[in-house]
């Protein structure tokens, strides 16, 4: 029973719970016509008894095998399962009818998923004026959630071609010495060691754009932060110091405490700092510095280049972009770098934005959420 109900579509399933129920509904209706009926023959049977004792007449229902009342009663029988037969099959033929018009649209939504799990992210759900609100729906949310797809998969091919082209560049910078000192019969040591130098600045150059990799699919898997309270000060002044490329100017640093992972907060400071040392260059001045606002602590790296332009501060958190395409790789960036930062502060429940320094140039801040004063 159960299997041919499976193998029952749409129509078929609906066209059977409407006659089902159409039944059920005139049996009750059959029954309780039959019982008041019957109670009423009854009755009148009754009345009929006690006019023939005290007019000392004949029998009731003598000279006739059926009474007028039993003949009502099978009439009404006959039309009742007249009408309820006729009320069936309008109920199947109505019910197969509903079904198909609701399973035309299902059947050409299951087609286009088709051709979606084909490979082709594309066509989209199509709806028609009169269809219903509920299917409307679907179909919007259904095109929601391919869009979605489609910008992920774009998403994912220009950042496996980035990363192919980021570690295709090293690797043949490092082909190229290595050939040219092939070339030579008997190369001298400053030969050797121009190379060496040349090799060993592009094999670091990969291994930062591979630690870089590593770090931002650790982050995409979900794995989470391990805040703790951090005295932000003296955090801040050893990254500071720390910092290549040249002196860190401190600006204010406040007197707080904040919840967070160090090891995660450091490595976006280190970004940041990274990234405004090769925009404002080796003579330039970057400052770092902190404070309370609210619940929130406040964190800005500010330089004297030339600053991001408002198209771009949204995009410069994009993987692999590069305002200075050039400039960047050539200094060692991997245009990871302030991709890694939001989602390291992104992670934190945190948020990261671009504006005006006052210093003339860029300002990259975040706000992590937890902040404390003393």
């Amino acid at each position: 029973m159960r299997g041919a109900w499976a193998r029952l579509g749409l129509r078929g399933r609906l066209a059977l719970s409407i006659g089902a129920l159409v039944v059920v509904a005139f049996a009750l209706v059959f029954a309780v016509v039959r019982a008041q009926m019957s109670h009423e023959s009854a009755v009148i049977r009754h009345e009929e008894a006690r006019e023939a004792s005290r007019a000392g007449g004949r029998e009731p229902g003598e000279g006739s095998s059926i009474s007028p009342i039993e003949d009502a009663q099978s009439d009404v029988e006959q039309a009742l399962l007249l009408a309820g037969g006729a009320a069936l099959v309008a109920a199947l033929i109505a019910g197969y009818l509903l079904a198909a018009r609701t399973a035309s649209p299902l059947r050409r939504f299951a087609a286009t998923a088709s051709e979606i799990d084909a490979g082709d992210l594309t066509p989209r759900l199509q709806t028609r004026p009169g269809e219903v609100a509920e299917l409307r729906v679907l179909a919007e949310a259904f095109n929601h959630m391919l869009d979605r797809l489609d910008r992920a998969f774009a998403r994912q091919r220009r950042f496996v071609s980035d990363a192919s082209h980021e570690l295709r560049s090293p690797i043949t910078a490092i082909r190229g010495q290595l050939e040219v000192l092939a070339r030579e019969p008997d190369p001298d040591v400053a030969d050797v060691r121009r190379v060496e130098a040349a090799a060993l600045r592009e094999v670091g150059r990969v291994e930062r754009l591979v630690e870089d990799l590593l770090a931002l699919a650790r982050l995409d898997e979900g794995v989470g932060p391990s805040p703790r309270r951090v005295e932000v000060a003296p955090f801040l002044r050893e990254l500071a110091v720390a910092a290549p490329g040249g002196a860190v100017e401190l600006g204010e640093l406040g007197a707080a405490t904040a919840s967070f992972d160090p090891d995660l907060v450091a490595q976006v400071v280190r970004n940041l700092l990274e990234n405004a040392r090769r925009h404002a260059g080796p003579g330039g001045r970057v400052e770092l510095s902190a404070r309370e606002d609210g619940s929130e602590l406040v964190v800005a790296v500010d330089d004297d280049g030339p600053g991001i332009p408002p198209a771009e501060r949204e995009r410069v958190f994009d993987r692999f972009h590069r305002s200075d395409p050039g400039r960047d790789r050539g200094s060692g960036g991997s245009g990871l770098g302030l991709g890694i930062a939001r989602a390291i502060v992104e992670s934190h429940s945190g948020r990261i934005w671009v504006g005006d320094s006052p210093l003339g140039g860029a300002r990259v801040g975040f706000a992590l959420p937890g902040g404390r004063r003393r």
